[in-house]
């Protein structure tokens, strides 16, 4: 057997010098030298943690030397001497949750950690005009960013969904965007992030790609890639029909664009179909290849397959292209070996560089006219290898002749083109492997701007390609998804067809009043996960006034009220069970053990606290109840929590924590410090977090009960008073009245969120799913992602209702709500 070890140095204990085992509270050891040199927080320097188990605990004044040695070392404390400090009755998700949430998040971990820094804010982009059509549109970028302030920019939808979101749940907009995501396939995802690394990435020729964004507004929901937007292109010039009038203009473009494909094909990228207007100019006149007109291109492209008429600009894409979009005809038949390579884009380049030649975009027309309208008939009437071929020659010869043309017309240039001509007539070669490589023409051109061949050979060994890896980037494919919307309309069930859906609580509360739950409506289709299933929501009408705690123990779910009442439900029906009655003023508070013996604990506004037992019993008495204090300048218990079975802790108006033996229900402690009212209380991993009117969180050990930290973000103007708490083992939550949450991770201070548009005042934690809501009539769901680092706020979806929200569970995928005088239980249907 191996010897005992410090969990901090791995260094075996003794039983002299640094390496003695010390004691802490929490029933862990570490070596004496260890505990004196950890870290301690200047709040609360007389307080460590512990390096096994990451709970705040108290270091004697004397220092670690003060503690008790550990001498039976084969009792190292397991997480059974702590069962005081595990809350696992009063908060559900103190317990691993099994369960489904009532919400699918529409993102796996890996997609949202690869996509996230990719999305746009949605109030980043301005002055969209939408059209009906699928082709560019423009808009300007605002940022932060000097370089992208008030820019305009041109985007594509690369994907639409149809979100029907006039029932009461709505996604977020991140969460559109990772939906939209998900339903555009791996494949389709894959090419697209292909083409934004390939701008990321800053490659030179390449223009920028800003990232994606969505219309929140917009009835249908489409999926934009933002793209850098320019005023003239090659095109452009072609159009004004001044022609090449120099060959230096010629060859300093036609370099330009070949380095351009040169470093799609660095980043494993093929385009699969190119034309003049792919290339624009920059600020700086220098010709580079624009994404977003590539992507235009694609969706050209499979227009023509199809028939359709999308525009009058020549776009290009070699044989063994039109075979892979179309389809139907597979490569082996048509004589390829594989059906897309680099070389599929020197087929491309060539026809652009040929038109350029021309110096006029009818011309160029002319010259092309009719291939792809060709090719697509001979493949229809008869695939086979040997017609297609020779059909295929018969109109590469007269596009030569054509090249003889050309020729004739540049000879004014006194440059000898004939390599050139030579190197695009082989550029059209019907087998991709007869072609030549882009840098060839690469060369060749730029020897027109050099006086020494040396000179531009040296630097076509730069140029290098990623073997064994294609994307064939005809986008065309993922904006052929734009047609496949889906609509996902509001269902009524049960008889609620004649209900309003803009006034469902009015008749939940008058007409249908006696029968106490009653269904309201199904929303379908919040992502793909629910595609099949509906989001339902029932109404448990039977308070009269703001229900304040929501509890699930015995079986039941226990709703706590101002009407002095707590009332039992039953979770299989929802019906009403049995009415606790005995408080004489309003009840403030309510906590439940959930043991073998299931209690139910609730205070009220002049002090007074009762037990009661949970279950279905004869009479509605409580088990016992006694008043804190009978001072009537306090406003009584504001906050309860339990530690197991050992204590119960109040909090209220009189700025102090007590803590109440469960045992005999005796005063143990009066745990003293707030500047005002302590309004939430919650215990996690050994220690009793409190929050406080004063803007204060303040952590108590459960051992001794003595003051462990304070928790505080240190921001000018942030002291609001904390309105509730919700803790986990290593994080700590809060929510304030301008609508905002902190969270603390380790007792430091992580982040700061506006969530919601008013007082926050009601806070659930279950698994990873954080509900909150208060006066905004919103109940806003978020992820809350927490690993060793950081901890995420992540918006998820939002459910619209009619009343201010004054509690919160989230139980089992069942999500329950309390109002002023109601109770709404939400909840998915297979």
């Amino acid at each position: 057997m191996e010897s005992p070890e410090c969990p901090v140095c791995l260094q075996p204990y003794e039983f002299a010098g640094g390496t003695v085992p010390r004691v802490l509270q929490c029933g862990h050891s570490a070596c004496e030298s260890c505990l004196s040199a950890l870290p301690r927080s200047a709040a609360a320097p007389s307080t460590i943690r512990c390096p096994a188990c990451n709970v705040l605990v108290r270091i004697p004044d004397l220092g670690p030397s003060a503690l008790p040695k550990n001498i039976d070392l084969l009792r190292f404390c397991s997480s059974d001497s702590r069962s005081l400090d595990l809350d696992t009755t009063s908060i559900p998700n103190s317990k691993p949750n099994p369960n489904p949430l009532i919400i699918p998040v529409p993102w796996t971990e890996s997609l949202y950690s690869n996509w996230k820094a990719l999305v746009l804010p949605h109030e980043s982009i301005s002055s969209v005009s939408f059209k009906s059509g699928l082709e560019t549109t423009t808009a300007f970028l605002s940022s932060s960013s000097s370089t992208t302030k008030n820019r305009r920019v041109s985007l594509i939808p690369v994907a639409a969904f149809n979100y029907n979101e006039s029932g009461r749940l709505r996604l977020s907009y991140i969460a559109r965007v990772m939906d939209s995501l998900t339903r555009m396939g791996e494949d389709s995802r894959g090419k697209l992030r292909l083409l934004m690394d390939a701008s990321l990435n800053r490659c030179r020729g390449i223009s920028r790609v800003f990232g994606l964004w969505m219309d929140p507004a917009e009835d249908l929901s489409r999926l934009f890639i933002v793209c850098e937007c320019f005023d003239k292109g090659i095109l452009d010039v072609l159009n004004e029909g001044k022609g090449m009038n120099h060959i230096g203009t010629f060859a300093m473009m036609a370099v330009e664009i070949c380095e351009a494909v040169i470093e799609m094909h660095s980043q494993g990228i093929i385009c699969g179909c190119l034309s003049p207007d792919c290339f624009a100019f920059d600020e700086y006149g220098r010709c580079i290849l624009d994404l977003s007109r590539v992507l235009v291109s694609g969706k050209r492209i499979h227009g023509e397959i199809r028939g359709a008429s999308v525009s009058d600009s020549a776009v290009f894409a070699s044989p063994e292209v039109f075979l892979y979009l179309q389809g139907s005809v597979s490569a082996a038949d048509c004589g390829f070996d594989d059906i897309l390579c680099y070389e599929s884009d020197v087929w491309c380049l060539a026809c652009v560089i040929a038109m350029m030649l021309s110096g006029d975009a009818t011309l160029g027309n002319d010259l092309f006219k009719g291939f792809h309208g060709f090719f697509c008939r001979e493949v229809a009437e008869d695939p086979s290898s040997e017609l297609l071929l020779d059909c295929y020659e018969t109109w590469k010869e007269k596009t030569v002749l054509g090249f003889r043309v050309l020729e004739k017309m540049v000879l004014v240039l006194e440059v000898e083109l004939q390599s050139l001509f030579q190197l695009l007539k082989s550029s059209l070669s019907y087998q991709p492997q007869n072609r030549p490589q882009i840098k060839e023409l690469w060369s060749c051109i730029r020897n027109f701007l050099t006086k020494s061949q040396i000179a531009s050979l040296a630097s076509t060994d730069e140029f290098e390609m990623k073997g064994g890896f294609f994307s064939c980037s005809i986008i065309g494919d993922i904006c052929s998804m734009l047609s496949d919307t889906i609509t996902h309309p509001i269902k009524h069930v049960v008889d609620a067809g004649s209900l309003d859906n803009t006034d469902v609580s009015r008749v939940c509360s008058s007409t249908h009043r006696s029968k106490h739950a009653k269904q309201d409506q199904v929303w379908e289709g919040l992502s793909e996960g629910l595609d099949s299933d509906g989001f339902m929501s029932i109404c448990l009408d039977a308070h009269h006034d703001c229900v304040i705690a929501l509890a699930i123990g015995g079986g039941y779910l226990l709703s706590a009220s101002f009407d002095k009442t707590i009332k039992m439900w039953s979770l299989q029906d929802f019906s009403l069970v049995q009415t606790l009655k005995g408080h004489e003023h309003k009840i403030m508070a309510m906590v439940v053990i959930d043991g073998a013996q299931p209690l139910c604990i609730s205070g009220d506004s002049r002090s007074g606290i009762f037990i009661w037992h949970v279950g279905i019993s004869t009479g509605q008495e409580s088990l016992t109840n006694w008043y804190e204090h009978n001072d009537w300048r306090y406003s009584g218990i504001h906050s309860l929590a339990v530690s197991g079975t050992s204590h119960l802790y109040t909090g209220g108006g009189d700025k102090s924590i007590k803590a109440w033996s469960l045992q005999d229900y005796s005063l143990s402690c009066v745990m003293s410090g707030h500047r005002s009212t302590v309004s939430s209380l919650t215990v996690s991993n050994g220690v009793l977090y409190s929050g406080s009117w004063d803007g204060i969180i303040r952590l108590w050990s459960l051992y001794d009960h003595s003051l462990l930290s304070e928790l505080g973000d240190n921001t000018p103007g942030s002291s609001y008073p904390v309105l509730s708490l919700s803790a986990g083992p290593h994080f700590v939550l809060s929510s304030y009245e301008d609508g905002c949450i902190k969270v603390w991770k380790n007792d430091l201070f992580v982040t700061s969120v506006k969530i919601q548009k008013g007082a926050i005042f009601a806070v659930h934690v279950d698994s990873r799913l954080l509900c909150t809501g208060g006066l905004d009539m919103v109940v806003s769901i978020q992820e809350l992602f927490e690993d060793e680092l950081h901890v995420d706020v992540r918006p998820v979806a939002s459910v619209m209702v009619d009343s201010v929200i004054t509690s919160l569970l989230h139980w089992h995928g069942k999500l329950f709500v309390g109002f002023s005088n109601k109770i709404k239980v939400f909840y998915t249907i297979a």
